[in-house]
């Protein structure tokens, strides 16, 4: 059930990894322990974290998304000019 919201956060975490950052690695990760599924994305690019060409709103309105399937959309630097995005969404027993 949450397939549409996790391709759309996939899909922007690559399209935001290829405009704002120059990665030489993106890795995909998904997982889940029965009562959570997460989606993880994180890319190599990303410099400081805080120079972006733009205010774009795509992750923030999957962020509001998320919201709809009582989950959460993470992203913002990390350590090693790396960059993060994660879906984290119950699932199972609703």
């Amino acid at each position: 059930g949450v397939e549409p919201l996790a391709q759309s956060v996939l899909a922007e975490a690559l399209r935001n990894a290829d405009r704002h950052a120059e990665p030489s690695e993106i890795e995909v990760r998904v997982s889940s322990d029965g009562a959570t599924f997460t989606l993880a994305v994180e890319n190599d690019g990303a410099g400081d974290g805080r120079s972006t060409n733009g205010g774009g709103l795509g992750l923030r309105l999957a962020a509001l998304e998320a919201l709809r399937y009582e989950g959460l959309v993470e992203f913002g630097a990390a350590a090693g000019s790396r960059w993060r995005v994660r879906l984290v969404v119950p699932v199972g027993g609703s």
